[in-house]
Parts: structure tokens; C-alpha cells; sequence
């Protein structure tokens, strides 16, 4: 569908390539079609292809990328799935307006990426701290989804709701940052921080970690992610003297 074609679902160090094809499935049934894959174990696969059916052609179009931040880097909305809960909470977005945010953002001409993690410990800390919000699809107790069943849930919700006749974009002034241009905003940050002297030496983890989740709760435009470099930009020069 023409409305997805910003539209990303992008899968982390997928170890079955069986599970590709399932996923690859499960998106062509949504008229999803982007396909990105992160270090996958095997890809291409004949086995892909089997479990795909008729989502072959998502697995033609499907893009490889050596690791995440070359998947992502150019996309202004990033979620990340993972049904495990972090000690540091990130910004979650509740599987309810999943759709209706996603749809919004596709309608503002956005690039948005849906990130799943790896089938067995799906996605570690690092890769979840360079999305923008987490996504926990709800399950039973002591039980989980399949990749490519969340694949299809996730999918799903964003079809159902690509239907709604109230999906407007809100005609932004300014563009969201991408990935790329945050998670450089948070390096310039780290940079000056340690310029002051700013971190705890006994704990120098917790300060960048709770900044980086600032900032992409936050959702800064392009124009927002300038004028904070222009200003970290002086302090650092004044530093430097």
C-alpha cells in the first residue's frame, strides 16, 4: 500500500531464516513491503522463501544491513518491541494507539521503523535505547509470542487503523530529526558533559543512559536538534580555551 511506503519493520540478528519468511508473510498480508534485516544468521534462504508464500516479494525488496544504526539511521519514528521490562523504564507506547500514532506519523510523511529483536533474547539494552518509544505486546503469565507473531499483530494494528477517516498530518513547520541526527545531538552531549566533568565516576552509565532517554522522549525537529548543537557547539568552544 502506497501509505506504507515509509513504513519499516526491521529485524534484528534473526537466527532462523525460517522465521523471515514467516515474518515476511505476515507483513504482505498488511500490505507492509519494507523489510530490513540486521546481521541475519542466513539470508538469503530457501527456506525464507518456502515459509514466505505469497510474501515473497517483501523478501525481494527485503535490505541487509551490517548493524542497526545503518537500518534506522534515516527514520524520524522508531519503536522497539521486546516483551521484557528494563530497570531503567523507557517511554512505552501502549499497543492500543499503536496504530493511530503510527498512521499519523506515515501521514506527516515521517520514516517509521518497527524494531524486533533477535527470537531468543530479543532486543538488548543498546539497540532498545536508540528507539523511540518501547512497545510490550500484553501475553499471559510465563508466556511469549513467536517473531513473526508479533510481526502480525504489530502489522495488523497498523492496517486496521490506516482505514480511520480522521488520519490527518498535522502539518508540521519542521521535520522530526532522523536517528541519526539524535543520536549525534547525544554524542555532542556526552562530549561536553565530559568536558565539565559532569559524570559520577562512581556510577558514569546512569547520566547518558537517563539523557538519551530524554532525548528521544522528547521528539525534537530538525530545526530543535540545530539550535541545541549550536549551543553545546559555544559551551564547547569556550571549554576548549
Amino acid at each position: 500500500m502506497k501509505i506504507f511506503q515509509n513504513l519499516n519493520f526491521v529485524l534484528v540478528e534473526t537466527s532462523h531464516p525460517g522465521n523471515i519468511g514467516a515474518c515476511a508473510r505476515a507483513m504482505n498480508s498488511m500490505g507492509i513491503l519494507n523489510l530490513l534485516l540486521v546481521n541475519p544468521k542466513e539470508f538469503p534462504s530457501k527456506e525464507a522463501e518456502a515459509r514466505a508464500k505469497s510474501g515473497k516479494k517483501v523478501l525481494e525488496k527485503a535490505k541487509v544491513y551490517k548493524n542497526i544504526n545503518e537500518a534506522i539511521g534515516t527514520s524520524n519514528l522508531i519503536i522497539g518491541t521486546s516483551a521484557r521490562s528494563r530497570s531503567m523504564p523507557w517511554p512505552m507506547m501502549e499497543v492500543s494507539n499503536l496504530g493511530k500514532n503510527i498512521n499519523e506519523s506515515l501521514a506527516n510523511k515521517d520514516e517509521v521503523s518497527i524494531v524486533f529483536g533477535n527470537e531468543a533474547v530479543g532486543l538488548d539494552n543498546e539497540d532498545l535505547g536508540k528507539c523511540d518509544f518501547h512497545l510490550q505486546i500484553p501475553t499471559s503469565k510465563d508466556s511469549s509470542l513467536n517473531l513473526s507473531h508479533a510481526v502480525q499483530i504489530v502489522a495488523y494494528e497498523i492496517y486496521r487503523e490506516s482505514f480511520s477517516s480522521d488520519l490527518i498530518g498535522q502539518q508540521r513547520e519542521v521535520d522530526l530529526a532522523t536517528s541519526m541526527q539524535k543520536e549525534k545531538l547525544i554524542e555532542h552531549i556526552e562530549t561536553v558533559l565530559e568536558l565539565l566533568d559532569f559524570y559520577d565516576h562512581k556510577n558514569p552509565k546512569q547520566v547518558p543512559a537517563r539523557l538519551r532517554r530524554l532525548t528521544k522522549r522528547m521528539q525534537l525537529d530538525k530545526l530543535e536538534i540545530g539550535i541545541l548543537r549550536g549551543i553545546l557547539s559555544k559551551l564547547e568552544d569556550r571549554l576548549n580555551k
